[in-house]
């Protein structure tokens, strides 16, 4: 494989970080169809799950900061991804597992040679995985990988990730999530895992939801249905549009139908570190609609206070309050 084509991969890697647009995974695939440009992302891709996975692995922060160190001598403008620096430095460390995986035929998954994907609060990923099935992970969340020789699972820790599941597989693709589990042949859902409740949200194809235990209840999804799990029991609704709106994120956009502004600013709040609180009832209360992009406040707050009767205020310690007008 030549070392152009893998550097292509590489800053495709950072231009789909960057820009998760349509048009830019549309771009995307066009590159990826060549034979030889999909062999050198599946390397990228692999180095980008193993330096996450040991991101706190002692030998490679040492070798990171060692990097760190040296690029700001030189000074060097240009900013390089921090997977970059760290594919190249903990090859050592990562070798052994890959090997030793290869070398066993075992179908049980261990914890050591299991990938994880994971996101900060504001960051967005997309992965493509090694069945050419696509990951796409949202802000704060995590997704641990357990592929077997007779299943494609993937298990949701934590957050929300939209799964594109690539066809035409022998093996059945699982999602756990919770206590429910999404099984789906060539198809494309959102999954999102909350405190008291599981989501999913079909965008196509055909899905089966299944709850653990023997009393778990099996329900059989298409496109636009949204499943609720919780403590309380299973409920699907028939929402057309809804699943293409709740899975807007993984276009960086947020999209509210009429909801309330305590529902909007709860989302809001989840891609910024910046916290939006509401004062009181009347004002989390306002129905709100409108599409606003993702880990951006400022355009969420302005349109607020041009629309929509209640105040803004900033606070010096960089709190933000909103308040129904008196």
């Amino acid at each position: 494989m030549s070392a152009p084509v893998m550097i292509e991969a590489a800053e495709w890697a950072e231009r789909l970080d960057r820009d998760p647009s349509a048009v830019m995974r549309a771009r995307f695939e066009d590159w990826h169809a060549r034979p030889d440009h999909a062999a050198a992302w599946a390397v990228i891709a692999q180095a980008r799950a193993a330096t996450t996975a040991l991101a706190d692995h002692p030998d490679l922060l040492a070798l990171r900061h060692a990097a760190v160190a040296r690029a700001a001598l030189r000074r060097e403008p240009r900013r390089v991804a921090p997977w970059i620096l760290a594919a190249a430095a903990c090859a050592t460390v990562v070798a052994p597992l890959a090997l030793w995986r290869f070398a066993d035929d075992t179908p049980a998954v261990r914890v050591a040679e299991t990938p994880v994907y994971r996101t900060a609060t504001g960051q967005r990923l997309m992965v493509t995985l090694s069945d050419g099935s696509r990951l796409t992970l949202d802000t704060d969340t995590r997704v641990r990988m357990a592929y077997t020789r007779t299943e494609r699972r993937l298990v949701l820790e934590r957050g929300q990730a939209l799964f594109e599941v690539a066809k035409h597989q022998a093996r059945p693709f699982v999602v756990t999530a919770g206590a429910q589990a999404v099984t789906a042949h060539g198809t494309a859902f959102d999954v999102r895992l909350e405190t008291s409740a599981v989501r999913v949200a079909l965008l196509e194809g055909l899905v089966s939801v299944a709850g653990k235990g023997a009393r778990g209840k099996t329900v059989a999804m298409v496109p636009d249905d949204v499943l609720i799990a919780s403590a309380s029991g299973v409920s699907v609704r028939h929402m057309p549009g809804s699943a293409q709106r709740l899975a807007s994120w993984s276009e960086g956009r947020l999209v509210f139908e009429d909801e309330t502004l305590r529902q909007a600013v709860a989302e809001i709040n989840r891609y910024s570190v910046q916290q939006i609180a509401i004062a009181d009832a009347a004002a989390g209360r306002v129905r709100i609609s409108g599409a606003f992009r993702t880990g951006e406040v400022q355009p969420f707050l302005d349109a607020l206070e041009l629309g929509f009767p209640v105040s803004v205020d900033r606070h010096p310690n960089g709190s933000i309050t909103i308040a129904s007008k008196k």
